[in-house]
């Protein structure tokens, strides 16, 4: 069932932009863990009404989520009373966008009565059948590339250019990867550097996180223009699994969250280890 915040049910559901159930909500999360071969599904679902968590717990309802992928024709349905779910597949059965629909379905006949249900619906009791909807949450919608769940510093390339000295770099953006150029002398010094922990984190700490952040402002500058390339396709992708809107943000806010809050590796590689 698509979410549809205008469809009218004929009794109490409990959903985004909907009262039916006053200060009440349902909400399903999804985190994906990739191996070699495998793809596990974690789903979290929160869920703050008590008379629709009595109803799951005496197994009258029960928490739904629909896994698709419409490149792969693939598709299951999850089903749990449990407030969280892993479920592990084949990494074939994955490919460009991928939606979770999640519900709670009703199991079991029954009359509901309930505080929880706005006034405007009357006392009550209310009829729900077997397979009716009493909880929806809106599709979530995730982009399936390998290179999506790398760390986004993945799709730029350290590459040496004459001309350059001392510690001038510049950027390139029309390749599938931005190219990050320096002089000869020192694409050596960051390759001989690269072995050490500590290194690793100045570098995402100062040249990556620059590059990074002006490569999301290249794409809001010029939305669509770089969306051939593969470097913006996974930015964009990224930020939309991470629920990070390019547009309503400083670029140094999408940049610190795409990279997992560098600064924080800084204090535990580099400050902390220089006091001790």
């Amino acid at each position: 069932m698509k979410f549809d915040k205008n469809k009218a049910f004929p009794y109490p559901v409990l959903r985004p932009y909907n009262d039916d159930f006053v200060d009440r909500e349902f909400q399903a999360t999804a985190d994906f863990e990739i191996e070699a071969n495998t793809v596990t599904v974690e789903i979290s679902y929160a869920l703050s009404s008590d008379d629709i968590a009595e109803l799951i717990k005496n197994n009258q309802a029960i928490y739904v989520s629909v896994i698709s992928c419409r490149d792969t024709y693939f598709s299951v349905s999850i089903q749990t009373t449990e407030k969280q779910i892993r479920k592990e597949f084949d990494s074939g059965l994955f490919r460009g966008q991928v939606e979770i629909k999640s519900y709670i379905l009703i199991i079991e006949e029954l009359p509901l009565t309930s505080k929880e249900i706005h006034p405007d619906f009357g006392p009550g009791p209310f009829q729900y059948t077997k397979g009716d909807v009493i909880a929806q949450d809106e599709t979530a919608v995730f982009y399936f590339d390998r290179d999506v769940f790398k760390p986004v510093s993945s799709v730029f390339d350290l590459v040496k250019r004459e001309g350059l000295s001392g510690g001038s770099w510049e950027l390139r953006y029309d390749q599938d990867h931005v190219q990050i150029e320096v002089s000869p002398a020192m694409k050596e010094s960051i390759d001989g550097a690269r072995n050490s922990p500590v290194n690793k984190v100045i570098l995402v700490n100062s040249i990556l996180f620059a590059a990074v952040m002006q490569s999301i402002e290249k794409i809001k500058e010029r939305d669509g223009v770089y969306d051939d390339y593969k470097w913006a396709t996974i930015i964009k992708q990224s930020a939309h699994n991470n629920s990070i809107d390019i547009m309503s943000h400083d670029s140094y806010y999408v940049a610190e969250k795409l990279m997992q809050h560098p600064l924080s590796m800084l204090d535990a590689y580099v400050f902390k280890k220089g006091a001790e």
